[in-house]
């Protein structure tokens, strides 16, 4: 059986917690300090679907798999092709007014690749913009971390990604 204790002294060790490390962060060497939010390179890129196993009328469960043709983004239009990437996403909750996925995606450009993670309320028509945490990268990107506007508009996806130094 057990015993119903007052929550009165875990909240007092909480906020004492709390306080130390508050100061601690202020004393933290700069290496693991949170970066400055000003220090961030944009990257934009358009993608193409090449291949979408996407079901027509999404249900919840489902899940599916897109291949992307990247391109250099030209004032959002597709440019020069720098490589490839694909996407992993399921649908998370659906209703009579669209679907919320969740995806995993692979940006491979010719000088590293991104990994993004994220979820997109896809409601109405579209196009549909959501954001995903870059969660790693290889080249160029290695260590990368920050986050990415994506917008999805039919066979087409843009990718504004803020990556932080």
């Amino acid at each position: 059986m057990f015993a119903v204790r007052s929550r009165r002294p875990v909240t007092g060790l909480t906020a004492a917690a709390a306080a130390v490390l508050a100061a601690a962060g202020f004393v933290l060497p700069r290496a693991v300090a949170p970066a400055d939010t000003d220090e961030t390179k944009v990257v934009t890129w358009v993608a193409e679907k090449e291949a979408d196993t996407e079901p027509h009328h999404v249900r919840l469960g489902d899940q599916w798999v897109t291949y992307l043709r990247l391109h250099e983004s030209h004032g959002g239009r597709a440019g020069r092709v720098i490589g490839d990437g694909s996407a992993r996403c399921g649908a998370v909750a659906v209703t009579a007014r669209g679907a919320i996925t969740q995806c995993q995606r692979v940006l491979r450009a010719h000088d590293g690749t991104l990994a993004l993670s994220g979820m997109i309320d896809r409601f109405g028509p579209g196009p549909y913009v959501g954001r995903s945490a870059v969660v790693g990268g290889t080249g160029v990107y290695e260590g990368a971390g920050g986050q990415a506007e994506i917008t999805l508009d039919g066979d087409h996806v843009r990718f504004r990604v803020h990556l932080d130094d």
